[in-house]
């Protein structure tokens, strides 16, 4: 995962780890969502990429997967290793680089809330289609186009973004990202070899509203995460 220091930091590394185990935009949106859409992994080969502190890792093995998670950050990388307890192979590895996995390994790619912060992601698409097998599943989940849209002049244009994200520090952290029109999602995936099958919106869980009423508010309407469901052709 990259991103800025909420990601490579030791310490906001950490926090967010901690946060993000229970956040409303995690734990009871993204995630459900995500983890419904997986649907049985018992015994599949599944790349977790971006794995951030295995969250995904962890739900992955516990259903049965056999779970290799990769991540740039180091810290990421140590706190996936204590959350799965040796269920997973944890990797440290960069998304921008070449996977150090053999063509054909995996029935299973899915990359959470991670691609986003690519500027250019399709050397990371056309590795996933080189590792995964024939039909096998990609599942990516990045922001939806309509959370950033409001950010950029032009909406058509791959565009950086930097916010503060409260909650992690003390101050406001920075995090940079990028905006991508839903045409260059989809064109893109189609590029690097996947055939799109479905195309999710999430919806927070039950209960979110009385957590979180503005939350629950806000993902009613305007579309926080994008989640989409592609298959090596």
């Amino acid at each position: 995962m990259t991103g800025g220091p909420l990601y490579t930091d030791p310490t906001l590394a950490e926090s967010y780890a901690r946060v993000s185990a229970t956040n409303l935009a995690n734990a009871a949106y993204e995630r459900p969502a995500v983890q419904a859409l997986l649907g049985d992994v018992r015994g599949r080969d599944v790349l977790d990429a971006g794995c951030a502190a295995g969250g995904h890792a962890a739900w992955l093995a516990a259903h049965g997967a056999y779970v290799t998670a990769i991540d740039a950050s180091e810290t990421m990388v140590r706190l996936a290793r204590e959350r799965t307890r040796g269920a997973a192979r944890i990797v440290r590895a960069d998304l921008r680089d070449a996977l150090p996995f053999a063509a054909a390994s995996f029935d299973v790619v899915l990359s959470s809330l991670t691609l986003h912060y690519l500027a250019d992601w399709m050397p990371a698409l056309r590795e996933f289609a080189r590792v995964l097998r024939d039909g096998g599943r990609l599942i990516v989940s990045t922001h939806h186009p309509l959370m950033t849209a409001g950010n950029v002049a032009d909406y058509f244009a791959v565009t950086a973004i930097e916010e503060h994200w409260r909650s992690f520090a003390a101050e406001p952290v920075p995090v940079r990202f990028y905006h991508r029109p839903m045409e260059r999602i989809v064109h893109d995936l189609l590029a690097a070899g996947f055939a799109l099958q479905d195309l999710r919106e999430p919806r927070p869980v039950p209960g979110t509203e009385a957590r979180d009423p503005a939350l629950a508010e806000r993902f009613r309407t305007r579309p926080g995460f994008l989640i989409v469901d592609a298959s090596k052709r």
